[in-house]
């Protein structure tokens, strides 16, 4: 049976990073491709779900790594490469294990790559050892990650839909002018909720 206190510990840290300090509008990690999905509605699901495993997989396997006497005097320049070193080992190892069981394509394993290495997924492990996170929490912060990706690509696409109709906005604005603006007010309203002083 799964320890209440662990269970609500990782679904706080989650609901805190999906809503309150969402880092897509609040910091802007993996804000390119949260833009790139919202145009293609096709690969929504299917690359928010990555982004979202490789959040929650990062978050797991570096926080132990974090802990480990060897590890935790390093700079942040060395964190970082061993992030990106165990994101590149997931990834392989995912890649490996779709090609030859499940035989998908290798537009999809683009894909994959892609989200395996978004800044998004990157930033987990440091915001998690820069919180001083518990296992739960981290995982927490994964999952959290992921639904802020959902969330931020979701609300891109509202506005990219609604603006398209939109007659009112001047023609030297349209396309990604006024989709700019757009991203920039979602994220100082992101940036609000998080508790984060702008021009601090």
């Amino acid at each position: 049976m799964i320890d209440m206190n662990i269970f609500s510990d990782l679904m706080i840290t989650a609901l805190y990073t999906a809503f309150f300090q969402n880092l897509v509008l609040s910091f802007a990690y993996g804000s390119s491709e949260a833009v790139r999905i919202s145009l293609k509605p096709r690969t929504f699901g299917m690359f928010t779900a990555m982004i979202s495993g490789f959040s929650v997989i990062s978050g797991a396997i570096c926080l132990p790594i974090d802990r480990l006497p060897s590890v935790i005097a390093l700079p942040d320049s060395v964190h970082a490469l061993v992030y990106a070193g165990v994101l590149a080992a997931v990834y392989i190892t995912a890649a490996v294990i779709l090609k030859t069981i499940f035989r998908v394509s290798d537009h999809f394993l683009t894909n994959l790559g892609i989200a395996a290495l978004n800044t998004l997924v990157l930033a987990i492990p440091f915001i998690n050892r820069r919180s001083a996170y518990s296992f739960a929490a981290s995982l927490g912060s994964g999952l959290g990650a992921g639904v802020a990706f959902v969330v931020a690509a979701a609300l891109l696409a509202s506005g990219v839909h609604r603006m398209s109709e939109n007659k009112e906005i001047p023609q030297v604005f349209k396309g990604t002018p006024v989709l700019f603006l757009y991203i920039s007010l979602l994220s100082l309203g992101f940036a609000a909720f998080s508790g984060n002083s702008i021009f601090s």
